[in-house]
């Protein structure tokens, strides 16, 4: 398989997991066109969806399918569609026509040995037909075909990634101002015990440590307010 994009996998690796992939939106495409046989026009997409997700998570043992998105994007190309018509046919269906397949090229094959004996070696080489000319063109339309889903495919896990990291940022930012909110209340809770203690039970160290911290206190809230006076002054 040629690549013509980035990643760090290897072909192999690629293939192996484009057809777990694969085999998956086959299975969740199949869920819900059972949905949409049972179901009359009118019902709503999404609910189509809810019920193919039920259906496939009775069938993995409460799994849910995690290439909804995949298979939403595949469902409409010509190869996910033929691939999914191909196994829709009966095992013994499809081992006839691949038998048949067999014998007819054998029979070809044997034929044209024949024939290519009996024809001087300056007459075999001969340009492509024009059946073999639309045969190569389809294959090469299936390929960049192929090629498009896997972009797609890397497409999607890279915006997929992309959302991931946005929501960790965003839940980073809302742990730490809920800590800060926090540190805050803690703060302000000393500095109330602080201001309004009784010092008349206390020894004289004692009492001459928390005027030290009323005045600390006073002073950062006076700060604070001058602050906050320059500020609408200036707006």
């Amino acid at each position: 398989m040629n690549r013509n994009f980035e990643s760090d996998r290897t072909p192999n690796s690629l293939e192996h997991r484009f057809g777990i992939i694969l085999k998956e939106c086959m299975k969740f495409q199949g869920y819900y066109e059972e949905v949409e046989r049972r179901h009359p026009s009118g019902i709503p997409y999404q609910e189509h969806l809810l019920e193919a997700h039920a259906r496939y998570a009775r069938k993995a043992n409460g799994k849910n399918c995690q290439f909804e998105q995949c298979c939403l994007t595949l469902r409409h190309t010509q190869k996910f569609e033929s691939t999914l018509e191909a196994n829709k046919k009966p095992a013994k269906s499809r081992e006839l026509n691949l038998s048949v397949g067999i014998e007819q090229e054998n029979d070809e094959s044997s034929a044209q040995g024949q024939e290519t004996s009996s024809i001087p070696s300056a007459k075999k080489a001969r340009p492509p037909g024009r059946k073999q000319s639309k045969e190569k063109l389809k294959k090469n339309e299936g390929d960049d075909d192929y090629k498009d889903m896997m972009q797609n495919l890397l497409v999607m896990k890279t915006e997929e990634h992309m959302m991931k990291k946005e929501r960790w940022e965003k839940d980073m930012m809302l742990e730490q101002r809920k800590l800060k909110m926090e540190e805050e209340w803690l703060q302000w809770e000393q500095e109330q015990k602080i201001m309004f203690c009784d010092v008349t039970t206390m020894d004289d160290d004692q009492r001459a440590y928390v005027k030290a911290k009323r005045a600390k206190i006073v002073k950062a809230m006076s700060a604070s307010v001058g602050e906050t006076a320059s500020d609408e002054s200036a707006v």
